[in-house]
C-alpha cells in the first residue's frame, strides 16, 4: 500500500578495510534506526570496505552471491523488518580483474530486489594528502539507471560521483522518482566545497527528495570524507542532517505529497523543450 508519510534513515560510517567490523557497525546503526521508526535505510558508498586494494578477492569471497556479506544483509533486512539500500560493495564483472561498485537492495522480507551499479568512476586528482584517485584501475562502469518500488514509494539509484552528472537524474525525473539516492564517500575537500550545492540542485530539479549517507572522518588508506549526509526535500530544503565529524545516523519522515504538489505548480517535464 502506498503510503503518504514515510520514515527513513541514513548511516554514516567511517568504513575501514575489514568487512566484518564494517558489517557489526552497520547492523548496530540499523538497529538504531529502526528503533527511531525508520522502514528504509540506507548505507554509504564502499560501507563493507574502503580503502583496500584486494577489491576482486572481497567480491569473490564475502560479496558473492550467497556469501557472508549479503547473507547478513538479508537477515539484517528480514529480522527487523526494514528495506536496506546498501550503499555500494564490490561484485565481480564481466571483466576478471575489476569488480563493479554495486547498490543492492533489500526488502522488508530480505529478498534482493535491485542492483544498481555505479555509472560515473572517480578519476580525479584532488588536493588533499591522497592526491590521485582512480577507480576505474578497480572499477568497470555500469551503463544503466535503476529504480526500485519499496512499499510503494519509486526510488532512483545512483552512487557519488554520479552526483556530477544531472542526465542521470533526469531519468529518474522522467520516472516520477519520489526518492533519489546517493549513498557516497566524498572527499573531504570537494564535500566542503561543492556536496550541499550538487545535492541540493538534484533535489530542485528533478522535484525529488534526496538522500545522501556519506562516509565521514579519517580512513585506514589515509583519505579523508566529508560526512554531513543529509535529506533535502524537492523545494531545496534541509530536512535534517549530520555533521562532518563522526558517524552517526539520520532518522526523518518524508512527506511524499510534497513532490507531487512542487510537480503540479511548476510542471518542469511539460515544460521541456530539449
Amino acid at each position: 500500500m502506498t503510503q503518504t508519510v514515510i520514515t527513513v534513515g541514513l548511516v554514516q560510517m567511517t568504513s575501514g578495510k575489514a568487512v566484518q567490523p564494517n558489517l557489526r557497525a552497520a547492523e548496530a546503526a540499523i538497529k538504531r534506526c529502526v528503533e527511531q521508526g525508520a522502514t528504509t535505510v540506507l548505507l554509504p558508498e564502499m560501507f563493507v570496505c574502503l580503502g583496500v586494494k584486494n577489491q576482486v578477492e572481497i567480491a569473490q569471497t564475502q560479496c558473492q552471491k550467497g556469501g557472508p556479506v549479503r547473507s547478513q544483509l538479508s537477515a539484517l533486512a528480514k529480522d527487523f523488518k526494514v528495506n536496506i539500500i546498501a550503499g555500494s560493495m564490490p561484485l565481480m564483472s564481466s571483466v576478471e580483474d575489476k569488480v563493479l561498485a554495486a547498490c543492492l537492495v533489500f526488502a522488508a522480507d530480505g529478498s534482493e530486489v535491485c542492483q544498481y551499479d555505479k555509472v560515473h568512476l572517480f578519476d580525479v586528482d584532488v588536493s588533499d594528502n591522497k592526491g590521485r584517485y582512480r577507480e576505474s584501475d578497480t572499477f568497470i562502469a555500469g551503463t544503466q539507471s535503476k529504480t526500485v518500488s519499496l512499499d510503494g514509494t519509486l526510488y532512483g539509484l545512483s552512487v557519488c560521483y554520479d552526483l556530477r552528472f544531472p542526465e542521470l537524474y533526469q531519468q529518474y525525473q522522467k520516472q516520477s522518482c519520489q526518492v533519489v539516492t546517493v549513498p557516497s564517500a566524498f572527499t573531504y575537500t570537494t564535500g566542503q566545497k561543492h556536496w550541499l550545492t550538487l545535492l541540493k540542485a538534484r533535489a530542485i530539479e528533478t522535484q525529488s527528495f534526496v538522500m545522501a549517507a556519506n562516509q565521514v572522518g579519517t580512513h585506514e588508506d589515509g583519505r579523508i570524507t566529508w560526512g554531513q549526509s543529509i535529506v533535502i526535500n524537492p523545494d531545496g530544503e534541509i530536512v535534517g542532517e549530520l555533521d562532518s565529524e563522526k558517524a552517526g545516523e539520520l532518522v526523518v519522515e518524508l512527506d511524499l505529497e510534497l513532490c507531487q504538489k512542487i510537480r503540479q505548480s511548476m510542471p518542469l517535464l511539460k515544460h521541456k523543450r530539449l
